[in-house]
Parts: C-alpha cells; sequence; structure tokens
C-alpha cells in the first residue's frame, strides 16, 4: 500500500506538468489566431482603403512591431503542440488530436514562408507597383484568412487531444 502511495505521489505532478504542457500549447494557439484575427479585421480593410504611398509609409512604420509580437506566438504555437505529441505519445487517443494540431501549424508556417515573407518584404520595399497594390493586399488577407482557420482548428484538436488526455488519465 505505501508503495503505490508513493508512486502515486511521484505520478501525480508528472500529469500535471502534461496537463499544463497541452494547456499553454492550446493557449498559445488561440493566441496566435486571436492575434491574426485582430490583424485581419483591424488592418486589411484599412490598408485597403488608403492610398499607395500611406500604405508604405505606415508598412515601413509598423510592420517590425507586428512581427516582434507575433514572432514568439509562432514559435510557441510550435513548439508546445510537438512537446504535447512527445508527452503523451503513449496515448495514442490523445496524440492524434496533438498530432493533427501540430501539423496544421505546421502548414501555417509552410503558408508563411511561402507567401507571406516574400509578400511582407515587397511591402516593406515598396517593390510592388501601386496600381496592384490593391490586389496584393486582398491577396494577402485570403492567404491570412487561411491561416486563421487553420490556428482555429488545429486550437480545436489540441483542444481535444487535452480532453482525450484528460479521460485517459482519469482511468488510471
Amino acid at each position: 500500500m505505501k508503495r503505490k502511495l508513493a508512486i502515486g505521489l511521484n505520478i501525480l505532478p508528472m500529469k500535471r506538468l502534461i496537463f499544463s504542457i497541452q494547456l499553454l500549447g492550446i493557449i498559445s494557439i488561440a493566441a496566435f489566431a486571436g492575434a491574426m484575427i485582430m490583424l485581419y479585421t483591424s488592418l486589411v480593410s484599412f490598408w485597403e482603403q488608403i492610398p499607395a504611398e500611406d500604405f508604405f509609409n505606415w508598412y515601413s512604420n509598423y510592420s517590425s512591431g507586428i512581427e516582434a509580437t507575433t514572432g514568439p506566438l509562432v514559435m510557441l504555437s510550435l513548439f508546445l503542440p510537438l512537446l504535447a505529441i512527445l508527452l503523451v505519445r503513449k496515448i495514442p487517443q490523445s496524440r492524434i488530436y496533438w498530432l493533427i494540431s501540430f501539423l496544421l501549424c505546421i502548414g501555417i508556417m509552410a503558408i508563411t514562408l511561402s507567401y507571406f515573407v516574400e509578400a511582407n518584404t515587397s511591402f516593406a520595399t515598396r517593390s510592388i507597383e501601386a496600381a496592384h497594390l490593391n490586389e496584393s493586399i486582398h491577396r494577402w488577407g485570403d492567404l491570412h484568412l487561411l491561416r486563421i482557420s487553420m490556428a482555429l482548428i488545429s486550437a480545436v484538436f489540441a483542444g481535444i487531444g487535452l480532453l482525450k488526455y484528460l479521460s485517459n488519465s482519469n482511468e488510471d
């Protein structure tokens, strides 16, 4: 009886740690989605309405602040789901949902690297012709909505992964 009690006390803190990391993973993905929603809702329509020169000036003044703010959220939304996968690797009911969540985050990063880095650079360097700027902003917004959708779906899958972990933990 004492041995079981001692083992139970040693396992309990680990389960709390695993729970906490999963919860932080969900929060980081949701925070990243929220930041992207804020960018979309507050900026895209504003960008489309202002003259090209005003857009380029605005972008050169403020884009670095956006990148500095969202960068850590991007990294956390990649690292914490990966860590969650490793921590729940022996619980397939949970692991599959965390894997899907992580793959969606990888997809967001792939879109970011394949489109947004170049698009944002072209905004910052003013290499887009003014006549094509609204089209570029519209495409930026459309792909940004895709990333938002992927992040929200990722957060839902992560949440299901946590629930599956908790239901499995209650069986122990």
